[in-house]
């Protein structure tokens, strides 16, 4: 059975495949050899938009295809043409487009039998090479190496799928920057951040194993490649997934599923309290990331929400994010004093021993945004060059307050920069997996 969780958590670039640059024909009658086999054996929505996929990349168009009535007199031409040698290269490279579109070892086998039909008992044997490597990453590629890039790209996702996944539920009180730090852990601005109730119903974000510059949508319908003006337009009236890839600041091994619940003092609506609320109690996850706004402490929504974690949330469960720090000022603040100030309000609400983890969830991301070579705005280039200077700061080095987190020669600026704003420690929390 196909598990469509895999498929859509997964990547797939194309940007440098090798009949990117073949003739017009020969990509047409390539990709009409994909769809006969794929859809032979597996039809549903996420295959039809991972050929899409295909479909646009190698035609250029979003143009219906007239079928072939000699499917098989194609295939013969591609896979065992005696009169053009140089066509060896294409039925490995088909089938590794296979393996990339169905991620199922069971389908992959099965279209494999059926392809060798087309091939020397020779061939055959050759074409072992390439199945082996997709179950055995030891696999000695030499042989096949023009097909090396499709084949790594199959084993990352299905090493990928194999991991084991850390699902975190992210909880706050409206402008507490909830938003703003689910970006910043992407390192991507998807999720929509504004004074309004942005999230109304549940968002459950994954990450991909590597970049493929695609984000993939589930609102009710799927896009393979959302754009910013989808995801800014969600509707929430249903349940909503999100993936791509998280750029981290060191590589994750595991999956990531950031699971994104409304704001729970929300005054426009109060149904956002109760889905927040039950899906902490229902939902299975490993940590609760609740973010505190620095600037706003002790308000009474957060107290009655702190009281209710307390009752029905385990203790070990919560990680508290204390945001917004990059607002304090070093001449009216202590930010050892209002943390130390956090850390005796938990316990005196019941929380023992609270993991306490302060950060600047914006600085966070503009460090991101800046590392990754992303357009930003003449304001975001000037607020990323304050915080630099700022955080240099030893006041507002947060470093400090996360176990073994230090500045190191050979740091870069990205690096540097994300251990004095919290940003290392906190992923070093949470992807790492050490409290």
């Amino acid at each position: 059975m196909v598990d469509e969780k895999v498929l859509f958590t997964s990547s797939l670039d194309l940007t440098n495949h090798p009949m990117n640059n073949v003739k017009p024909e020969l990509k047409k009658q390539y990709y009409l050899i994909l769809e006969y086999f794929i859809k032979k054996h597996l039809n549903n929505k996420f295959i039809d938009s991972r050929l899409e996929h295909y479909r646009i990349k190698l035609l250029n168009s979003y143009t219906h295809i007239e079928k072939e009535t000699d499917i098989k007199r194609i295939i013969n031409s591609m896979i065992n043409s005696t009169i053009r040698p140089w066509r060896k290269k294409y039925k490995y490279w088909i089938m590794c487009d296979i393996a990339l579109i169905l991620l199922n070892e069971d389908l992959i086998n099965n279209i494999a039998i059926e392809m060798k039909t087309y091939m020397s008992h020779r061939q055959q044997k050759q074409f072992e090479v390439l199945l082996k490597a997709f179950k055995d990453d030891n696999e000695d590629i030499t042989s096949i190496i023009f097909a090396k890039e499709l084949i790594s790209q199959y084993r990352r996702n299905r090493i990928f799928a194999m991991s084991d996944m850390r699902r975190f539920i992210v909880t706050a009180n409206m402008s507490a920057g909830k938003s703003t730090l689910i970006n910043a852990l992407i390192g991507k601005s998807l999720v929509k951040t504004s004074q309004e109730v942005c999230t109304g119903n549940i968002c459950y974000i994954y990450n991909k194993p590597y970049e493929d510059n695609r984000v993939y949508l589930e609102n009710g319908a799927f896009s393979n490649n959302a754009s910013q003006r989808e995801l800014k337009n969600i509707s929430w009236d249903v349940q909503t997934s999100i993936a791509s890839y998280f750029r981290s600041i060191n590589d994750i091994k595991n999956r990531i599923c950031v699971i994104d619940t409304p704001g729970v003092n929300s005054s426009i609506n109060k149904e956002h309290r109760r889905i927040s609320q039950d899906a902490l109690k229902n939902e299975q996850y490993e940590k609760v990331i609740y973010i505190i706004n620095a600037n706003k402490l002790g308000s009474d929504e957060e107290i009655k929400q702190l009281k209710w974690f307390s009752d029905n949330i385990p203790n070990d469960k919560v990680i508290f994010i204390v945001n917004k720090l990059d607002d304090f000022n070093a001449s009216d603040d202590n930010i050892s004093a209002s943390i130390e100030g956090i850390k005796k309000d938990l316990v005196s609400l019941g929380f023992e021993e609270p993991v306490i983890c302060p950060i600047s969830a914006y600085f966070s991301l503009l460090i991101k945004m800046k590392a990754n070579g992303d357009i930003m705005t003449d304001d975001e280039i000037d607020e990323y060059s304050f915080y630099v200077k700022k955080f240099k700061r030893p006041v507002y080095d947060l470093s400090k307050y996360y176990k073994d987190v230090y500045e190191q020669t050979g740091d870069n600026e990205m690096i540097e920069m994300s251990k004095k704003c919290g940003l290392y420690g906190l992923e070093k929390i949470l992807y790492g997996g050490t409290i």
